[in-house]
């Protein structure tokens, strides 16, 4: 399956960010490589933007240049700015659908 240009975009978006966060941490490809068990010539196509490379190739490298909590916010839903206010109206609803009982 073809990627679209949006993903080739991210792609290659992420192996920039990847091959900056490496060289920012002063570590070559082949010893980023040796230290994750990956070849340098995968990281060189993770650096290009490789649509190809694994999702756990790319864990393993953020971990050995110390961002795997970067992978973080990859998939998380963004928050529903209204669910609190829906949630206290109806809670406010049920209080006074609530009978009081006098003594």
């Amino acid at each position: 399956m073809l990627a679209t240009q949006e993903e080739n975009n991210l792609y290659k978006d992420l192996g920039l960010r990847l091959r900056k966060a490496r060289i920012r941490r002063k570590i070559t490809q082949a010893d980023l490589g040796a230290r994750t068990g990956i070849s340098r010539q995968l990281i060189v196509k993770m650096e290009k933007g490789d649509p190809t490379v694994s999702l756990a190739k790319w864990v393993k490298v953020s971990t050995a240049l110390d961002l795997l909590d970067s992978w973080e916010n990859v998939l998380m839903l963004p928050v529903d700015p209204f669910a609190e206010f829906d949630r206290q109206r109806q809670e406010l609803d049920q209080l006074k659908k609530t009978r009081v009982r006098k003594k």
